[in-house]
């Protein structure tokens, strides 16, 4: 009936539990790319030596404690150094200067991170605890159900288009109206299916009102119309089920697990259906699910603050779809200058590799294998809702011009999304935003201009736009891991060289036209200080180190408590 009853999956039979682990990627961080990282102590130290106020221990205890400044003899010695490396600053200077191997490095450092893991607690409910920049990684993990680690039948990771607007309303996407069924066949007609199977998409999201196939009228018809052109370009599909406004619609959670029953039965009997995904995490919708099929894959909404929230009983065919989407906040949108829009990107730029770690807590703790189902895309603000009654306009929108032909802006996206790639893989695998937005290219831009905020949400445009690493590359960790092996370039201050002037109405000369101000905003270089300390390069260098370490401490507030202290944006 589906593909997945080739994944015969039998209960575990270990008779002892086992304790989690965690290590470096060998895969990502090895002798062959350790010397590829410009900063160790940044990626590896700056979060770590604070871990349980700076100390860890041994196992088994030798009777001592260690830290950052006091390394035991035991990290030199099994990684083959005869002088023993004393603490982290002169491992980070030994590295620096290249008087260690390669391999000695990534084996004290793996051990140092395994050390500090191992002497943490709460690791069972902390989706974060093995999070080092996206270089570490949980092994010694124990399934009670042996789930699958893939939703598709030929194992291999979900790469994912939603398409956006084409049955549940995003106007964002489909200038601004609601669909009919003809126009959404128009919208995605059979070479669409082609060319995302050429740029390596292998599969289809397709939200759809939760009472779709309980109707089985156009809507459900649609569907199976679409399906059936993803099915002849070699894709399969998600279903993503989308709850209606039950208090405004009269409708009771009794009559939404009938929609989803008949939902059920629909994906059931359909070839290129390979999940299911619910509208929320009632307990009763899986009951439903599981009433029509036993094996159907069922995918649970859930965000990273509710991740200690899912409790299901074993289900070999259960797994949680997460939505990653980091643009619902104050701390996520706002800005409202150009220096302010580059250091939002670097903000976005240094959470995004540390999505990797709750994506291996949910399978490692919760036996919950994770597909990404929302939030792969470059926008870095809401401005996609900005005619939307009800938007908060912080100045976020005002300066979008100045990304259009910026290298700047090119060579950060395209960062971005090598980092969201790589993290997002680490489980079943993601979905993309978008693949195009309605009547696009009758207005005479060429695909890949990212003209407009709603672009970089579309696969098309962004991949067009040279921004999509290959996405065979995917299955080789090494090479989209080494997007991870850095923190972001730190190049945001304005009056650099990374700031070309902007097309504007006004020729500002060596400056750049400010749409918010309506003038031309200047940098002027100091003149040269008549000591040999450049004060002005030394304020400026600051200024980028005080906004590095803002950043850092956003991104633990990010571990430890998501938006907590921030609003929430309707």
């Amino acid at each position: 009936k589906h593909p997945q009853e080739k994944l015969t999956k039998q209960r575990s039979t270990m008779s002892s539990p086992t304790t989690p682990t965690c290590s470096i990627d060998r895969d990502v961080l090895n002798e062959n790319t350790v010397g590829q990282m410009d900063d160790l102590g940044l990626q590896f130290f700056a979060k770590l030596c604070g871990a349980n106020r700076g100390a860890f221990v041994l196992n088994p205890p030798d009777g001592k404690t260690y830290g950052c400044l006091a390394f035991p003899k035991s990290f030199s010695t099994n990684a083959g150094i005869s002088n023993a490396i004393p603490d982290s600053a002169n491992l980070t200077q030994t590295f620096a200067k290249g008087d260690i191997t390669a391999s000695a490095i990534v084996e004290i450092v793996d051990q140092y991170v395994s050390a500090v893991y191992g002497s943490s607690s709460g690791l069972d409910v902390d989706p974060y605890g093995c999070d080092v920049n996206g270089l570490a990684t949980l092994s010694n993990c124990e399934s009670a159900t042996d789930t699958a680690k893939s939703l598709r039948p030929d194992g291999d990771i979900v790469k994912a288009v939603t398409l956006a607007g084409a049955f549940v309303p995003h106007t964002w996407a489909t200038n601004g109206k609601v669909l009919s069924m003809d126009e959404v066949k128009d919208f995605y007609p059979s070479k669409d299916f082609r060319q995302m199977a050429d740029l390596g998409v292998n599969t289809v999201q397709i939200p759809v009102p939760c009472d779709t196939f309980y109707k089985n009228g156009e809507v459900a018809n649609t569907v199976s119309y679409l399906l059936y052109k993803a099915d002849k370009a070699g894709l399969s599909a998600i279903l993503v089920l989308v709850a209606p406004d039950t208090e405004e619609e009269g409708i009771t959670d009794e009559m939404v697990d009938e929609h989803v029953k008949s939902a059920a039965a629909f994906a059931s009997d359909s070839s290129t259906v390979i999940a299911l995904q619910l509208p929320s995490q009632r307990a009763s919708l899986l009951s439903a699910v599981r009433s029509e099929d036993e094996k159907l894959p069922v995918l649970v909404p859930t965000k990273v603050g509710q991740l200690n929230n899912l409790s299901f009983p074993p289900d070999s065919y259960l797994f949680a779809a997460l939505d990653v989407t980091s643009t619902t906040s104050v701390a996520g949108v706002a800005s409202s200058d150009s220096e302010g829009d580059r250091m939002k990107m670097f903000y976005h730029e240094s959470i995004t590799c540390i999505d990797r770690s709750p994506i291996e807590w949910l399978q490692c703790y919760r036996d919950m294998p994770v597909y990404v189902t929302g939030g792969f895309d470059l926008a870095i603000d809401n401005c996609i809702d900005q005619d939307e009654k009800g938007f908060k306009d912080y100045g976020q929108c005002d300066r979008f011009d100045e990304t259009i032909d910026s290298g700047w802006w090119q060579r950060h996206r395209l960062s971005l999304a090598s980092r969201q790639l790589f993290a997002y893989s680490k489980g079943l695998g993601w979905t993309f935003s978008a693949w195009k937005l309605y009547g696009e290219g009758t207005d005479g831009v060429k695909i890949g201009v990212l003209n407009d905020p709603a672009k970089l949400l579309c696969l098309r445009d962004v991949a067009a736009a040279g921004l999509l690493p290959p996405l065979s590359s995917t299955s080789n960790s090494s090479a989209v891991g080494a997007a991870c092996l850095n923190g972001p370039l730190t190049d945001f201050a304005m009056g650099d060289d990374t700031f070309a002037p902007t097309p504007a109405p006004h020729d500002c000369g060596e400056g750049w036209w400010n749409p918010a101000t309506l003038e031309c905003d200047y940098w002027i270089p100091p003149p040269p200080a008549p000591t040999p300390t450049d004060y002005p390069t030394l304020l400026k260098g600051a200024a980028c180190g005080v906004v590095v370490a803002l950043v850092l401490t956003w991104v633990v507030k990010k571990m430890t408590g998501g938006n907590e202290g921030y609003q929430t944006l309707p």
